[in-house]
Parts: structure tokens; C-alpha cells; sequence
């Protein structure tokens, strides 16, 4: 039987899926829907190579696996990406800064996501985690390894910008069924080789915590000295600002059933906090909009006067 706890998880994520794919369909056509259905794909080949290639996580069980890799969490990637691409494209922003942009969007999600999923029981199958890291929960991020928001950002901001980069050749007759496919082998193949480099190179030489920090502080840098400014100002579309609440408040009421922050509060005070970093950012479009209709009003009264 599967945890009703991982089952919310489980069912929740094949909705926004669903509503996506709803999205994508109605508001790009196919080369949106081909993309979101392979970033899918992506999710669940990256779960099961990443822990062939590392073994240092493993999952608890969930209602559909593929091999060890739930399909839930790659929807979950899939939808991440998704929605972090559809937001970024409402910005003023310079086409090099905007994967940097997706990543940060995402581990946004992360940061408070992951040390929430190693502590919640499976009281059905009587084990901890819906997935489990080899590190012990005092140690690093809450019990999460730093190497995972190394690989969190490489992904999203790689597979992004590959897609970005062919995005010229869908309208190709063969390049419009080859450019996703393309992405997704050139992402995993970064991947991979920057795993690696973490693995043998910075994680023995105690720089676990350095290397992550310092290729996100410089994401982080590049997109903030882009001067990213909004380009389509107005309310957030409700799919792609439902996909990161979404996430942030399951995870928030799972812990809240489960004592999980009662136990450790600071891991509340994370996830409050990037909670509201998430819905401020995407409810910056809403805000220009606001100020600019309010400027427009006082300039037409002004005139008027």
C-alpha cells in the first residue's frame, strides 16, 4: 500500500501536469506541448540516471515507478521547468540570463521542499522520506547534501538554455521534432560530466558547500545585473503562479500534519519565507501593472486640472 501522505504528492502533481499540458496546448500548440511532454521524460531518465550514477538517494514508493524512478517526480520537474520558462518570458531580460533566472525560480521550490520530503513517514510501509538521502538528516542542508542544489540548478538552467537555443529550429520539419530530444541529451550529458566534477574533484577537497555556492551566487549575479524588468505587466497567469504555490503549500501542510516543524521550526521559518519570496516574484507583473495604471490616472487628472 502507498502512504496517503505521498499519495496527495502523487495525485497533485499529475494535476498540475495536467494543467499545463492544458496550457501549453491552448496557448502555444504543439512545439509548447512536445516540449513539456519530453521535459517529463527528462524528470524520470535524469531520477534514475542520477541515482545509477551517484547513489546517494533513493526513493520511497509511490503508486507508479519506473524502475526505481516515481513518474510523479519527473512531472514534477517537468512542471517546474515549465512554469519557471512561462514566467521568465513575461521579462525584459537578455536570452543568456534567463535559464540562470529558471534556476533560481526552481530552487526556490527546493530549498524548502526537499528537507520537508526526507522527514515524512511512510506509516503505511513504516520508513522516513519520500525520498532518502545517504547523509544523516543533521548534517548539510537539514540532512540534504549541498550536491543536490549543484544538480537542481545545473538542470533546470541547462535543459532551459539548450531549449532556448534550438528553439529556432522548430519550425523545421524534421528540426521541430529533433530540437527537444537534442536539448534534453545535450542537458544530461552536462550533467553527468559536471557531476562528476563535483564528485571526484570539489566535494573531496571540502569544497561541497563552495562549488554550489558559487555557481548560483554567480546565476544570481548575471540575472540581477541583466536589469531583468517586465515586459507584460498584469496578473500572473493562474497555471504557471498555481505550479510553485502549489508546491510550497502541500509541502508546508504535509509538515504541519506530520509535527515536522514543530520538531524543527526553523525549516517553518524556510519555508514561510520562500513561500512569499515565490509569490512576490511572481506577482511583480501584477504590481508594475498596478503602479502604471496609477500613474496613468494621476497623470490623465493632472492634465485635466
Amino acid at each position: 500500500m502507498i502512504e496517503p501522505a505521498y499519495l496527495f504528492f502523487e495525485a497533485a502533481t499529475y494535476i498540475l501536469f495536467a494543467l499545463c499540458l492544458w496550457h501549453a496546448a491552448r496557448h502555444h500548440g504543439r512545439y509548447r506541448v512536445l516540449e513539456l511532454v519530453m521535459t517529463l521524460g527528462y524528470g524520470v531518465l535524469l531520477e534514475w540516471a542520477t541515482m545509477r550514477q551517484m547513489e546517494s538517494y533513493h526513493y520511497g514508493r509511490f503508486l507508479i515507478m519506473i524502475d526505481n524512478a516515481p513518474l510523479p517526480i519527473g512531472m514534477g520537474w517537468a512542471v517546474i521547468i515549465y512554469s519557471a520558462m512561462e514566467f521568465t518570458a513575461r521579462l525584459k531580460l537578455p536570452d543568456y540570463a534567463r535559464p540562470f533566472l529558471n534556476g533560481l525560480l526552481a530552487l526556490n521550490i527546493d530549498l524548502a521542499m526537499d528537507a520537508v520530503a526526507i522527514r515524512l513517514l511512510d506509516t503505511v510501509n513504516n520508513q522516513q522520506g519520500m525520498w532518502t538521502w545517504t547523509i544523516p538528516l543533521d548534517q548539510e542542508w537539514f540532512g540534504v547534501p549541498w550536491g543536490n542544489f549543484w544538480g537542481w540548478f545545473i538542470v533546470v538552467t541547462s535543459f532551459s538554455g539548450f531549449l532556448y537555443l534550438l528553439r529556432r529550429w522548430r519550425d523545421h520539419r524534421v528540426g521541430g521534432w529533433l530540437y527537444v530530444p537534442l536539448a534534453l541529451v545535450l542537458s544530461v550529458a552536462t550533467l553527468m560530466l559536471l557531476d562528476q566534477i563535483y564528485g571526484s574533484v570539489l566535494y573531496p577537497n571540502g569544497l561541497g558547500f563552495v562549488g554550489p555556492a558559487v555557481l548560483i551566487g554567480g546565476g544570481a549575479v548575471l540575472v540581477l545585473a541583466s536589469r531583468p524588468r517586465v515586459e507584460r505587466a498584469g496578473p500572473p497567469e493562474p497555471v504557471v503562479i498555481t505550479v510553485p504555490l502549489a508546491f510550497h503549500l502541500i509541502f508546508i501542510l504535509l509538515a504541519l500534519v506530520q509535527g515536522i516543524y514543530t520538531a524543527l521550526p526553523v525549516l517553518a521559518v524556510i519555508g514561510a519565507a520562500m513561500l512569499l519570496v515565490g509569490a512576490a516574484a511572481h506577482l511583480w507583473p501584477w504590481w508594475v501593472a498596478r503602479q502604471q495604471a496609477q500613474a496613468s490616472v494621476q497623470q490623465h487628472s493632472s492634465g485635466v486640472a
